[in-house]
């Protein structure tokens, strides 16, 4: 009689059965895993002779196809949500005569909802961690649809803030954020060409909105046309039903990646083992632990080695794809190794991933095209991101307690540090000051009107402003692409040259000049806005895009909340638009002087970068010189 380390009593013919047992079960499993292995060498050979060609092919961006959908979705998108923000100003003209109320009360209806459009990012991007960008969006075009609807029972100015500006801004912050990173999913090598097709809706938008909201309250009052947008949000809906994800292949992918993993580390884990025969009996006698078969039939496991002698590896593969029998107090060394049940379908929670930890997300340029300025690491970052995180799912396990709290989920995209950085403390400065464009377009068409110009034709200046957005973002894009003009340098022209069409606005008393000024502002618009991101870039590094267009979106979104009702309180103080279109335009000047200094700082570091280099080179081919002359003396 044999009696094992733990007690048991175990008779001959009980361990040869056990062993036998245990063979049989364990070539089986062998046998198992060279036919997945062969199988999926005969699928897609290339896979497996290439991890790093197989993540490219499954993670690479479609570059069309489907794509262009997805990008006319967003078009429509931003057509109808910077179209209905943006007309704003041809409403509130019938918002004064319906309500009786001053400017600056009734402007907070439009800023509440401009502000909240971009504010509320950082919930936004708690939402996408959680869900698709098609759910996202789909519930914000729900949320802003009956936040409209309501609108139109509204008595007071108090009500339409809470309606239109804070339930509409609510989801039009959650379709305007998935709707511009969805491009950048589905786009990389014609990124920049997508990107600008589908932003282009914004100043196609407000060029249609302006003629369209001046018909319908020619028509209808202001309630019908708010119950008339509503439903043109509603078609949002559609577009969210057309953004669908990429990541539906990439789960079952790293499902079978993951399988596959365990399996092969188990085959690698024999393979490598001292034995020189290939028998599968063999291999499964040396993992445990150097068991000689049932040949005497008095054979017994008389210790617990056989756990110690197996590879970490191995171990996670039984561990972690096997679902074996309630351990006794006392059990033999094979009852603890025994597969009772092999089963690859592991519990776990397939989880979205999140667009926004890409660093690149937010780029609106071609990711070819990243200025040279940006470093090395950074490109390296970016590159490893784009080859492995695109469109990443991480399969986990359940876990039944969390210990972040939701703050500081909130607050996964903020960098605190940057604010010790001078430039981006300038790039702030700059952006959160061009926000003023809130106050050219929300009290233009009043102006125009108290101007003398007839009312018919003031909706047709934010018309203008509009079409020449578009076409100000298409040049913009050609002079950074063809020419390589640096996109810093056309962002102060920009800057400068919209805070002096502020100055002469009020002083332009016939339709011809307030138009050409409106054009001309309409250029500077579109390229302050469709160059935020790549100036960010060229000034701070592809690695901090996100954290730093998440913290400027933020701060622009309290600027534009207090804009209009700041102008509007000079207005109802003064009884002139000479003052509020003065605040605008020194805040544009004061943008521009924030940019110059940004270039200024940049031409500086990029000397003393150059010096450096160059100093490294004269002593590294000064150290070759003399150790040249060491080797001949």
């Amino acid at each position: 009689m044999a009696i094992d380390k733990f007690g048991e009593d175990l008779h001959h013919s009980e361990g040869r059965t056990d062993c036998e047992d245990g063979l049989k079960r364990m070539n089986d499993v062998l046998k198992f895993i060279e036919m997945e292995k062969n199988q999926k060498d005969s699928q897609n050979s290339s896979e497996t002779n290439s991890t790093h060609s197989q993540q490219t092919t499954d993670t690479a961006a479609p570059d069309g196809g489907w794509g262009w959908l997805v990008c006319l979705g967003s078009f429509v998108i931003n057509f109808i949500l910077d179209g209905t923000m943006f007309s704003f100003g041809v409403m509130l003209l019938t918002l004064l005569e319906y309500f009786g109320e001053s400017k600056a009360k009734t402007s907070w209806i439009g800023s509440v909802l401009l502000g909240l459009s971009m504010i509320l990012g950082p919930f936004v991007g708690w939402l996408l961690d959680r869900f698709t960008i098609r759910q996202v969006t789909l519930c914000g075009a729900l949320v802003a649809s009956c936040g409209f609807v309501i609108s139109t029972f509204a008595q007071s100015v108090e009500v339409l803030i809470i309606t239109y500006g804070i339930v509409g801004g609510i989801g039009f912050c959650m379709m305007f954020i998935p709707s511009i990173i969805v491009v950048g999913l589905y786009f990389s090598r014609r990124r920049a060409l997508a990107t600008g097709i589908a932003m282009s809706g914004s100043g196609v938008g407000t060029f249609v909105y302006a003629y369209l909201c001046e018909a319908l309250l020619n028509e209808f009052s202001w309630r019908g046309t708010v119950l008339i947008m509503a439903g043109i949000i509603l078609n949002c809906v559609v577009c969210a039903a057309l953004f669908r994800p990429l990541s539906n292949e990439a789960v079952k992918q790293k499902q079978r990646n993951a399988k596959e993993s365990k399996l092969y580390d188990c085959v690698h884990c024999l393979d490598s083992n001292k034995s020189s025969s290939t028998d599968l009996s063999t291999k499964s006698k040396d993992l445990y632990g150097g068991f000689d078969g049932p040949r005497n039939g008095s054979v017994v496991f008389n210790s617990t080695s056989a756990l110690d002698r197996r590879t970490p590896a191995c171990y996670s593969f039984i561990e972690n794809t096997s679902y074996r029998k309630p351990k006794r107090m006392y059990s033999s060394a094979h009852a603890l190794n025994r597969i009772d049940n092999l089963n690859f379908q592991q519990p776990s929670v397939l989880k979205p991933f999140n667009p926004l930890s890409r660093k690149d997300i937010y780029y609106s340029g071609s990711v070819r095209n990243i200025p040279k300025s940006v470093s090395s690491s950074d490109l390296s970052d970016s590159n490893n991101t784009e080859e492995l995180s695109d469109f990443e799912i991480e399969v986990s396990e359940v876990k039944a307690a969390s210990c972040c709290s939701c703050l500081q989920k909130l607050g996964g995209t903020v960098d605190l540090s940057l604010f010790k950085n001078g430039k981006f403390t300038l790039l702030l400065l700059c952006m959160v000051l061009w926000t003023a464009q809130s106050i050219t377009l929300t009290y233009l068409p009043d102006m125009a009107v108290a101007n003398g110009i007839p009312r018919d034709k003031s909706a047709s200046i934010i018309s203008i402003c509009g079409i020449t957005n578009t076409i100000g973002r298409i040049l913009a894009g050609f002079l950074t692409d063809s020419f390589h003009v640096s996109s810093t340098t056309i962002y102060l022209v920009a800057l400068t040259v919209a805070a002096i069409t502020n100055f002469l606005f009020p002083w332009c008393y016939n339709y011809l000049t307030i138009a050409l000024c409106s054009g001309v502002f309409g250029l500077c618009m579109a390229s302050i806005v469709c160059l935020r991101t790549i100036v960010i870039v060229e000034q701070l590094g592809l690695k901090r895009l996100t954290s730093a267009f998440s913290m400027i979106a933020f701060f622009q979104g309290v600027a534009f909340i207090i804009n209009p009702p700041l102008a509007g309180f000079l207005y109802d103080h003064m009884k002139s638009y000479l003052y509020p279109f003065i605040l605008s335009g020194t805040m544009y000047l004061v943008a521009a002087l924030a940019c110059a200094t940004v270039m200024l700082k940049h031409c500086i570091s990029a000397k003393d970068t150059s010096k450096d280099n160059i100093s490294i080179v004269i002593e590294s081919e000064g150290t070759s010189t003399d150790e040249s002359l060491l080797n001949v003396l």
